[in-house]
């Protein structure tokens, strides 16, 4: 394997991973707006310091600011190198490896959101059937994106986010409770009352059963190379969320000393010609026996990699226990990697990798960083 060693700004943290998280939370925000006050405009919501000229015109400028966010989301989406999403599977669903059931989901949302803004660009040339057929789809992608946002999003289970999506959950169902209380129809104002309620008690479950749960990372579909890289640094993967794998932080990093190892390796070809990945994934033999994963990438060299990112897990086969971190150097079939766990402790683990084939053999040791 030819190597090079890598810079100190390959670990920090991406630009493109904090636009892409905070677009995606400020759109959705804006979406919650636009759906509360469409619903008050449904319901010929005016009042005498709020006519309904003024709610209206805030309704399509707050739609307006939510479509260029969006679009701003799926863009650094797109440009992040972190889970390598195309631009083909940001518009067409169930077209990407990485977790495929919730980024369709987001994919979804916003070719309706897409549709949405179309139409009312050309409101003139179309008839008022069409435009409000169409324009139904936009209280139709607010809950999609919830499940899209809950589901794949790596800051999901962090307190103040799950604060705010319950703010939204609940502003959208009081304006929904107070629009069908006004409905006529005895039946269908009782059904549509119960299943509001209803709609919000699902997400509640499925928020406490999916991604509050260890483990959601690998059961929403991510990749196991990127499992690998999830713990890291920021730029090289999403941050472990607080508060997860407590009991494994407290617990002092395994130190390995020459601890023999033979795994599988996989390559996947990047999305960009020429690159490519290498993913190995292995036990350790010896005393300790623990789970190593090492993912590299770069451009192909002989049966190795040049390498242009790569990391590094060492322990429990669940993240975020464990050590984690960027490969800061690669020579031949020595790399070296700096790893930290979920307490802070930064560890330097030294690995001596053969490759031969879909085969992976080699020895690891780790001792504490900065020391000789």
């Amino acid at each position: 394997m030819a190597g090079s060693l890598l810079s100190a700004a390959g670990a920090g943290p991406s630009p493109l991973w904090y636009a892409t998280r905070a677009t995606g939370v400020v759109s959705f925000v804006l979406l919650t707006g636009t759906v509360v006050l469409g619903v008050a405009g449904i319901a010929r919501f005016a009042a005498p310091r709020w006519p309904r000229l003024v709610t209206a015109g805030l309704h399509r400028n707050l739609s307006l600011l939510a479509v260029g966010l969006v679009v701003a989301h799926v863009l650094t989406t797109v440009l992040d190198s972190y889970a390598r999403i195309s631009l083909v599977a940001a518009v067409v669903p169930f077209s990407s490896s990485y977790r495929p059931l919730w980024l369709s989901l987001g994919t979804i949302a916003f070719d309706m959101l897409l549709a949405v803004a179309a139409t009312s660009l050309l409101r003139d040339r179309l008839g008022y059937r069409t435009w409000r057929a169409v324009h139904w789809l936009a209280y139709g992608c607010w809950p999609i994106a919830l499940w899209h946002a809950l589901g794949t999003g790596t800051d999901s289970r962090l307190p103040w986010l799950l604060g705010l999506d319950a703010i939204c959950v609940g502003a959208v169902a009081a304006a929904a409770w107070w629009r069908l209380r006004l409905v006529q129809d005895p039946l269908r104002r009782i059904a549509a009352l119960v299943a509001v309620p209803a709609a919000a008690l699902a997400t509640m479950v499925f928020v406490l059963a999916g991604p509050l749960q260890p483990g959601w990372a690998r059961r929403a579909g991510t990749p196991i190379a990127l499992l690998g890289a999830s713990a890291a640094a920021p730029g090289t993967g999403s941050p472990p969320a607080a508060g997860s794998g407590a009991g494994a932080a407290a617990a002092p990093p395994v130190r390995l000393a020459n601890a023999p190892f033979r795994g599988r390796v996989t390559r996947t070809q990047g999305p960009d010609a020429g690159e490519v990945t290498i993913t190995v994934s292995s036990r350790t033999g010896g005393s300790h026996r623990e789970y190593l994963l090492v993912v590299l990438r770069g451009t192909p060299d002989g049966p190795g990699v040049a390498l242009s990112s790569g990391s590094v897990r060492i322990g429990p086969a669940s993240p975020p226990s464990g050590l984690s971190g960027p490969v800061v150097a690669l020579d031949g079939q020595q790399l070296v990697a700096d790893l930290r766990g979920p307490a802070g402790a930064a560890e330097r683990a030294e690995i001596s990798l053969a490759v031969r084939g879909s085969t992976a053999t080699g020895q690891v040791s780790t001792r504490p960083a900065g020391s000789s």
